[in-house]
């Protein structure tokens, strides 16, 4: 902390200074899956089994300067296992982010390119040129988003959001017309969330019709338990992440119940849930039930295996077994950096850069002083 104080006068004593904060977040996964695949009731897909290794490497570089931070980050996975599956979970090197944002005059600004919230009834998409405002006044907040004039796939939307007597409620309108409605909250330990996103103009032979959702929960006794259900009306169909898991290709209903606790320092999951895979009139539900065990390292990384059973509706489908086996480790390391620049008598140059890095696990903080002179000829 002197140090700092110290370099921060010399800085002010300087011809120029430019002082910025810098932190660096990181995270890292190795996958192996097993996968059994059963024969389908009518014959025409044969008993298999994989095995299949994976890695997944994500860097986030976010820059800070007062009120205005950049943010960058970048995934590698050479196996096609995707964190943020939005695109087909293609392998090798892509950008999932990159964006500023900013307050001006109260109104908080984002723009660039991310990932939107995941969700039940919808896995977070891509977009690029986004941008959004926003700006809060009594609790109420209003904000704007464009996404890059893609009024069909992505309209444009204006969001009214706030709380009432700890109600959280949230009402976004869309340019093309649809609105989506969110209420969540918690009564007599009981947490709910529902929402709703209906569709202005559809088509009874649309995948893309109204739909809805609701998730209850409560804890007791250390054991928290939790309904889901995701409805579409019609022959629609809907993408999910969250508790149903990321789905490969859209879905009709899905509902569930699911269970955790804590057992020996791990973190037992069980899920029992089931899917419609297409809406369609005739059509059978894929049962799932799924375990999930995850345990903190010692390192700070984190291990997790997640068996599923699926039980295909379908005669022409397979029935599943995979289990899926992880080790993840995050690190996050901040940096605060000061540089001093001033000329001096015959065309030579001075430079002062001070650099404090915060490391974000058992690896040693470290602070770096360097003065360097240079002359020009």
């Amino acid at each position: 902390m002197k140090k700092q104080l110290l370099i921060a006068a010399v800085a002010a004593t300087m011809t120029s200074a430019a002082m910025a904060d810098i932190s660096i977040a990181g995270s890292g996964k190795l996958n192996y899956t097993n996968t059994d695949i059963s024969a389908s009731a009518d014959g025409t897909i044969t008993a298999s089994s994989t095995n299949a290794f994976g890695t997944d490497l994500v860097v986030t570089l976010t820059g800070k300067s007062g009120d205005t931070s950049v943010v960058i980050k970048q995934e590698f996975n050479d196996a096609a296992v995707d964190t943020d599956d939005t695109d087909g979970a293609v392998a090798g090197m892509e950008t999932k982010a990159a964006y500023m944002t900013s307050n001006i005059a109260g109104v908080n600004v984002k723009a660039g390119s991310w990932i939107g919230a995941d969700s039940n009834m919808g896995n977070g998409t891509m977009a690029d040129g986004r941008f959004s405002a926003d700006y809060t006044v009594s609790g109420v907040k209003v904000q704007y988003e464009d996404r890059n004039g893609e009024e069909i796939a992505n309209p444009s939307s204006f969001t009214v959001s706030g709380a009432v007597q700890g109600v959280s409620l949230s009402h976004e309108m869309f340019v093309n017309e649809d609105t989506d409605t969110k209420v969540s909250g918690s009564i007599a330990g009981v947490s709910i969330a529902y929402r709703a996103y209906d569709v202005d103009t559809t088509t009874a032979a649309s995948t893309t019709q109204d739909k809805e959702s609701i998730v209850v929960g409560y804890t007791t006794n250390g054991v928290t338990l939790t309904y889901a259900d995701v409805d579409v009306d019609g022959v629609g169909r809907t993408t999910s992440d969250a508790f149903f898991g990321t789905q490969a290709t859209a879905v009709g209903d899905m509902t569930g119940f699911g269970l955790s606790t804590a057992v020996a320092g791990n973190t037992i999951a069980l899920k029992s849930y089931s899917i419609d895979p297409t809406n369609a009139v005739g059509s059978s539900d894929d049962d799932y039930t799924k375990v999930v065990i995850t345990r903190p390292l010692a390192s700070g990384a984190t291990f997790e295996a997640t068996y599923t059973d699926k039980d295909a509706g379908a005669n022409t489908i397979a029935d599943t077994e995979t289990l899926d086996l992880e080790r993840s480790t995050n690190a996050d390391d901040s940096y605060t950096k000061v540089v001093v620049n001033r000329p001096l008598a015959g065309g030579a140059t001075f430079e002062m850069t001070y650099t404090d890095k915060d490391a974000g696990d058992a690896r040693a903080d470290v602070e770096t002083l360097d003065l360097e002179l240079a002359v020009k000829f």
